[in-house]
């Protein structure tokens, strides 16, 4: 997973588990672990186990299973306790909008004084999950699971279980739809690399507390 690097990762209960699978419900819960299966292929997290999915840089990356359920992994270099801490408290979420360009996710952890960008390219999650956000849409309850990582080390530091609201996931999917297929004379489709120059664009222009600010 390749996450999006980031200087601005700011200082600073469940039972803590998860299988994501293809043909299930999110959130079966088992204690400090989670499971999803990815191409019939099972892949575990366990607090204090290295993570199984390989990360590049520091920050945030979002995906998605067939079925919709979503996961993010934030990426840092040895979480404090006070951060772990904050990990597993309250989350509040927004959307960074820009013009012709997919909404961003941005994630307030335990309070303001931690945010987290999760730059998500639909058209790139698309091929790797064909659906994925006509099934995210059509769930009753919607949820995220979260996962703090070392980036130093690569251990799973925290796993937790985040609620979202409705209206967030509403307006998210409004965003990336247009944008999960091939491009036409109304609509634009980023490559890897384009999507990669444009968020760049952006980060170097607002710093997290205007982006945080300016979004809803």
């Amino acid at each position: 997973m390749n996450l999006f690097y980031s200087q601005r990762i700011i200082n600073h209960e469940l039972d803590n588990a998860v299988q994501l699978q293809q043909n299930s419900s999110f959130l079966k819960r088992r204690p400090e672990r989670f499971a999803m299966n990815e191409m019939n292929e099972s892949i575990s997290f366990e607090e204090g186990k290295p993570c199984p999915l390989p990360i590049e840089g520091h920050g945030g990356g979002l995906s998605f299973s067939p079925n919709g359920d979503m996961l993010l992994i934030a990426s840092l270099p040895h979480p404090s306790e006070a951060q772990i801490e904050a990990f597993s408290g309250k989350w509040r979420a927004k959307l960074v909008a820009e013009s012709e360009f997919p909404s961003i996710p941005i994630f307030a952890i335990g309070s303001e004084d931690w945010l987290l960008e999760t730059p998500c390219n639909p058209a790139q999650q698309e091929k790797e999950t064909p659906g994925f956000i006509e099934a995210l849409y059509a769930k009753e309850d919607y949820g995220m699971v979260a996962i703090l990582v070392d980036s130093e080390s690569k251990v799973i530091q925290k796993i937790t279980h985040v609620e979202l609201e409705e209206m967030f996931i509403e307006r998210m999917v409004m965003s990336w739809n247009p944008y999960k297929t091939a491009g036409d004379e109304y609509t634009k489709t980023y490559s890897g690399e384009g999507f990669n120059e444009k968020i760049s664009e952006i980060f170097k222009m607002k710093n997290s507390e205007e982006l945080w600010r300016i979004s809803w």
